[in-house]
């Protein structure tokens, strides 16, 4: 850990300006404050500091309303690379559109922060504790990684190698070096470039940096900043196939779902959100940068059609299974608004400059709250909006909330076409209806009802969702005016798509209990394995793979009436822990995680097995203890080296083990950096999501495993049965948007009834169809505003067709 003393730089306090009075209402418009940027706020939260002989910044997290004075991050440290990165751009961005030189001294302020977070890898820590300059090495959100912070680095870097190359070629050599040590990592990642994984019938590049897209892009961008300081084979390379993996990583169209995004993560390609979500504007910058069009096309598909319809209908900060509109912040804001400027940029299509400026009416107003979020006058961003009410507003303006709403300002003060609509309002349109299958009527029987949030690959709406068996049937009804049944629908459900076949792994009785030393020499050698030696096994990090033969593990499972026991061959070049109990996490470990039952809410047991320093320890992530009664052994070999464990059920929240009993498992372990690779592949915090083990015995028959065939009846007013085949999935059973109606429908004004009812196999083998909600929305959606200068403006965006239009006709301005 670095430590070092800290002298404030006072030649410097100067080029910060504190912020001007507390103000959120009736503060001046845009057009009459003047220039739309205004770096006061981040200057104020930019503190310069001296660490270990070297001028830097730190730029404080949060700032409270209503003094709006700096406040720290308790737990997590001081500043961060995540905001001192960002803010670097902001003042690289602002320095090129006005040639004001102090804020290149603020940049290498920021830039210096930025390479002192810097590890010899290429990797970064994020937070510092203090002003002495401690780096926080074992947080959460601060460990050493190739993720978030690292490519926020990555991109300060680039941007400050262009701009610097042009001012301070010294110094911009400086800057090169740290950026190459994480391009070279970054580059290390991409061993796999050109593999593929399946999963839910998708094909998804395998490659792409952090297997999160969303991550990756960030890189991109500072990849395509650093590409023509000057133009160079290197860098082209990762280039090249960073933006392959996100151009060919789209989902669905128009009106298929998920209606033509780019995925954020590459282990759910039904996941969407806003927060950082630059695929389809570093996709536009690199396409520019190596002129290469199929990339800005595909961003433009993107933009024309899933980005559009939180223009032409309502912002979302996610879509997985169905839209979510709260928790709206610059943070996704900022990434519509860049997409479409760089659209404008690289095409000259007005409608491109006219969708940033409406993106950026958000900033003014034009939001669910009607409430004001960035301020010219003072330069602060509110921190989010979380419903359609003031009081929903949080005023807040901390670093990452003003950072982004700047990066917008500076793209939209480039773009007058764009400028003029900042402050257009909403007054009317058609919307989108979800409608929550669990809030509906019981007509037969009784459902299940299954709370649930995060899936491993989405979110459930509302927090719940039900189970419909035999004879089960349910009705909910949606309320239209006539204004609302004057447009056409498309009817949408959301619900598990379950897996055409499937089958439990048994494990094995055992009369005699193994000796736990690690040697694995008196278990029985027909007993079954399971193995994790692919890369569709990842969840994140399968670029750091250097096959199976370095790096896999192989599980092997037995039984009695006291234990469950583990015998786990890891292959791995190199046993690396020097943690003990929760110090684990930064180390070589095997994480095991266990249900107790079939359709688990959630885990009843997650611990770890470790060989630490003290001796070998399993530790119980959920009890937050040693796992008590458990037994590990390990021992080196050749390749690797084997856990081998005892286990008590107990520990397992399991009180008697019974030849044919069903439960949860999974383990896993990473592979260097912020990788993780188990035997699905999925999240295993999530409880669904672990393999489905069964206790067998020898000589005892095991009940059959047979897949029953799931299907729901819908009906929609008086219409024909619509049956939905749910035992589709290719692999495993996960949550998915589906078309009921393939033809749009007309509803009624006032009350409109779905029903649905279990459709599938019965008998001695009944299924059940598990609802999550149905997404209704016109087929055209239309939003109209209104222009200060009494124009009045209309979108619509057919969502069958794709076809779009812009039209506004003159008024007269009030007053």
């Amino acid at each position: 850990m670095r430590r070092a003393g800290l002298l404030l730089i006072c030649g410097l306090l100067a080029l910060l300006v504190a912020p001007g009075g507390v103000s959120f209402a009736g503060e001046d418009s845009v057009t009459a404050s003047g220039d739309l940027v205004n770096l006061d706020h981040l200057k104020f939260l930019t503190e310069p500091v001296v660490v270990d002989g070297t001028e830097m910044a730190l730029v404080h997290i949060y700032s409270e309303y209503p003094e709006y004075e700096w406040v720290d991050a308790a737990g997590e440290g001081l500043s961060a690379v995540d905001d001192v990165a960002r803010a670097a751009v902001v003042y690289l961005w602002e320095y090129e559109r006005t040639g004001d030189e102090s804020l290149l001294e603020l940049a290498r302020l920021c830039l210096n922060f930025v390479m002192y977070m810097q590890t010899e890898n290429g990797e970064f820590y994020n937070f510092v504790t203090d002003r002495a300059g401690t780096i926080n090495e074992h947080g959460n959100t601060s460990y050493r990684s190739l993720g978030w912070w690292a490519m926020r680095g990555l991109w300060s870097l680039g941007e400050g190698v262009r701009v610097f190359d042009a001012v301070d070629a010294g110094y911009a050599d400086t800057l090169a070096e740290a950026y190459l040590r994480t391009e070279s990592a970054i580059g290390r990642t991409l061993s796999n470039y050109g593999q593929y994984n399946e999963l839910h019938g998708f094909r998804i590049p395998a490659w792409i940096p952090a297997s999160e897209p969303a991550v990756a892009a960030v890189g991109l961008l500072g990849l395509a900043a650093h590409q023509p300081a000057p133009p160079n084979e290197p860098t082209a390379t990762p280039i090249e196939q960073n933006a392959k993996g996100h151009a060919e990583y789209r989902a669905g169209g128009h009106n298929v779902p998920h209606f033509g995004m780019h995925p954020t993560r590459s282990n759910a390609p039904g996941f969407w959100h806003d927060w950082g979500a630059h695929m389809t504007h570093a996709l536009v910058v690199a396409g520019m940068v190596m002129e290469r069009e199929d990339w800005i096309e595909s961003a433009a598909a993107d933009a024309n059609s899933f980005l559009l319809r939180q223009l032409a209908f309502e912002r979302f900060r996610h879509i997985g299974v169905v839209p979510y509109r709260l928790e709206q912040i610059a943070y996704g804001t900022n990434m519509i608004v860049q997409t479409y400027a760089a659209l404008y940029r690289a095409t000259g299509d007005i409608q491109y400059a006219r969708y940033a400026g409406l993106a950026g009416s958000w900033y003014f107003g034009n939001n669910m709250a009607g409430v004001q979020m960035y301020f010219p006058e003072t330069g602060r961003v509110y921190d989010g909006i979380n419903g359609p009410t003031e009081f929903r507003v949080n005023r807040n303006a901390g670093a990452e909330s003003t950072i982004e709403g700047l990066m917008s300002m500076i793209a939209l003060a480039e773009i007058p076409e764009a400028l003029d609509y900042l402050e257009v309002v909403e007054t009317g349109g058609n919307r989108y209806f979800i409608v929550q299958a669990e809030a509906g009527e019981r007509v037969v029987g009784t459902p299940t009802y299954f709370p649930a949030d995060w899936t491993g690959e989405g979110y459930v709406s509302g927090g719940r969702y039900i189970g419909l068996g035999e004879g089960q049937r349910m009705r909910v009804a949606l309320e239209l005016t006539p204004e609302q049944a004057s447009d056409e629908y498309l009817v949408y459900i959301a619900h598990m798509r379950q897996a055409a076949s499937s089958d439990a792994n048994v494990v094995w009785r055992v009369d005699t209990p193994p000796e736990i030393d690690g040697s694995g020499d008196d278990w029985p050698d027909d007993l079954p394995a399971l193995v994790s030696d692919t890369a569709r096994q990842f969840l994140r990090g399968a670029g750091l793979w250097q096959g199976p033969e370095v790096d896999s593990h192989r599980v092997t499972l037995a039984w009695d009436d006291d234990h469950l026991y583990l015998l786990v061959d890891v292959r791995d070049p190199e046993h690396e822990q020097t943690g003990t109990l929760r110090g684990v996490v930064s180390g070589d470990a095997l994480w095991v995680y266990v249900t107790n039952q079939p359709d688990a809410q959630r885990l009843s047991a997650k611990f770890t097995l470790a060989q630490t320093p003290d001796g070998p320890q399993v530790w119980d992530w959920i009890g937050t203890g040693f796992v008590k009664g458990a037994v590990l052994g390990w021992q080196p070999t050749g390749a690797g080296y084997v856990y081998e464990a005892a286990i008590p059920w107990a520990a397992l929240d399991i009180d008697r083990p019974e030849t044919g009993m069903i439960f949860g498992f999974e383990a896993g372990r990473g592979v260097g950096g912020n990788s993780f690779m188990d035997l699905t592949g999925r999240d295993p915090d999530v409880a669904a999501n672990l393999l489905s083990l069964i206790l067998g015995e020898p000589g005892v028959d095991l009940p059959d495993n047979v897949t029953p065939q799931v299907a729901l009846e819908i009906r929609i007013n008086d219409s024909d049965p619509i049956i939905l085949n749910e035992s589709i999935s290719p692999d495993s059973d996960h949550f998915w948007l589906d078309l009921v109606t393939p033809e749009p429908i007309r509803l009624q004004a006032g009350e409109n009834l779905i029903r649905y009812r279990y459709a599938g196999e019965e008998g001695e083998n009944p299924g059940m169809s598990k609802i999550d909600a149905f997404y209704i929305q016109p087929v055209t959606a239309r939003r109209v505003l209104q222009h200060p200068d009494g124009r009045t403006i209309t979108l619509t965006y057919n969502t069958l067709t794709g076809e779009t239009s812009w039209t506004e006709t003159a008024g007269n301005q009030d007053g």
